[in-house]
């Protein structure tokens, strides 16, 4: 299986766009699969929050998990 990663952009009739230099690689018959990521502001910032909070973290800390 062959990947590509490309950013789309929504058509106005709601389809998606398929860079030129990625068509000549599809025909009418061609399968693919389509996984769409949304950026998420929200998780970000818990998933940045939670990194900043852990890489204060040291081995010493430890002692306070069991309290």
């Amino acid at each position: 299986m062959r990947a590509y990663e490309y950013y789309a952009e929504i058509l106005p009739d709601g389809h998606l766009s398929i860079p030129e230099k990625l068509k000549p690689e599809l025909t009418g018959e061609s399968k693919i699969r389509v996984v769409l990521l949304l950026e998420d502001e929200e998780a970000a910032w818990s998933k940045f929050t939670v990194s900043e909070f852990m890489s204060g973290y040291d081995v010493k800390d430890a002692i306070y998990d069991k309290l």
